[in-house]
């Protein structure tokens, strides 16, 4: 009767509020992390790709460079 009570009483309206209020912003920090975890790695797969294949730095450097400029030109 007392563990009814009490796991009712944790779950009521203004808890319900408080826990959510702390979860969103967490989950908000995980995912930019995870977001720019997949960024880097997927341009380390890019950079790797193109040494592979046997471009130069500066070659490299201007591809990179060139994908930056169209997503600055976007807005993103």
């Amino acid at each position: 009767m007392i563990a009814i009570a009490t796991w009712q009483s944790a779950f009521e309206m203004p808890q319900i509020a408080v826990i959510m209020g702390c979860l969103i912003p967490i989950a908000g920090v995980i995912c930019a992390a995870w977001y720019k975890t997949q960024k880097a790695r997927s341009d380390n797969e890019l950079k790797h790709v193109l040494v592979q294949r046997g471009m130069s730095a500066d070659e490299i450097e201007r591809i990179v460079s060139a994908g930056q400029a169209d997503k600055d030109k976007l807005g993103h």
